[in-house]
């Protein structure tokens, strides 16, 4: 196995992150999670979680294959791509760009884009993981 075991260990608590929250939401419809603080806050929490798993996933990669260092996150996805690790960075970069805004527009964030990433996009989260293991 060419990538080490503190990467085995995060897809592990993405898989486990990604779980939790399907299993949250899956009873819940829109009207419910947009009236739900609580809702609304766990949901932002798991997904800038995912987000961080995926940067130190691809931060950890650079280092084992001496190709950094990146300016930022969306560098080092970028970097995987140009690695041949990952097909196209685009969609990761995005999660990234989504946990910037939680992290620093964190006053408001859109309930609707909240919802909608959470339960149509979260499949990216898996398709990184998916991704990496084929690169292996």
């Amino acid at each position: 196995m060419k990538y080490n075991g503190v990467i085995q260990r995060k897809f592990a608590l993405l898989d486990t992150h990604v779980q939790e929250l399907r299993q949250y939401l899956a009873t819940m419809d829109y009207r419910e999670f947009e009236s739900s603080r609580v809702a609304r806050l766990a949901t932002e929490r798991a997904l800038q979680i995912c987000a961080e798993i995926i940067i130190d996933i691809a931060e950890r990669i650079i280092a084992i294959e001496h190709a950094g260092p990146t300016a930022s996150a969306a560098d080092a996805l970028t970097r995987l791509q140009t690695l041949g690790v990952v097909r196209d960075a685009q969609p990761y970069i995005g999660i990234v760009r989504f946990r910037n805004l939680i992290a620093h527009e964190y006053e408001e964030i859109d309930p609707k884009l909240l919802f909608t990433l959470a339960t149509t996009r979260i499949g990216d989260l898996l398709a990184f993981r998916d991704e990496i293991d084929r690169a292996e």
